[in-house]
């Protein structure tokens, strides 16, 4: 099996994710708009939505002469979403320490204020606090942005593969002329 489609496509998505992340840095979702960036960042998801279904429908029409299985349109999914998997923490690494290095300490500045803001006793706005330490961190964000393209490719891979399963035109002289013309009795 050929999988030039499929690891070209996972390049092309990470790319894609990645200039999606400074799209969100551009125009304020990181810093000044940053109230927005829980919401925004969901949107980036039409980026695998489309990748994979690509991927698929090229494998399809271009190997399977237009036909494709269950399991042969999920191992195209797969090997995307593992190439997507395995280059997207690398487009993190590069985005928080050389495009954005204040981007941990600016969630972090804003996660407190909105922890501080909330009506839950000091013990658990410490809890609270110490968690989001945890979170925006390098290392965090990293293994999130594995583990997260994973399971996410994985479940989109699924979904599209279920519904990529397209069955070819009956060919016209095998078609099934069965039907009798009742006129004709």
């Amino acid at each position: 099996m050929n999988f030039k489609s499929e690891i070209r496509t996972g390049i092309l998505l990470s790319v894609g994710l990645f200039l999606w992340l400074l799209l969100e840095f551009f125009l304020g979702f990181h810093t000044t708009r940053i109230d927005y960036h829980p919401f925004i960042t969901w949107l980036s998801i039409a980026i695998p939505i489309a990748g994979i279904y690509w991927s698929m429908k090229v494998k399809r029409d271009r190997e399977y002469a237009g036909k494709i299985s269950f399991v042969q349109a999920l191992k195209s999914g797969l090997v995307v979403t593992a190439i997507m998997s395995l280059l997207g923490p690398i487009m993190v690494f590069v985005y928080v320490s050389a495009i954005n290095p204040l981007f941990f300490s600016t969630m972090l500045a804003h996660s407190k204020v909105m922890i501080e803001g909330l009506n839950i006793s000091v013990l658990d706005k410490e809890k609270m606090i110490e968690e989001s330490t945890r979170n925006f961190s390098t290392s965090s964000y990293v293994i999130q942005s594995f583990v997260g393209s994973l399971i996410m490719g994985a479940v989109l891979s699924i979904l599209t593969a279920a519904l990529m399963k397209r069955n070819t035109l009956v060919n016209s002289s095998k078609a099934d002329h069965s039907v009798t013309d009742i006129s004709k009795k």
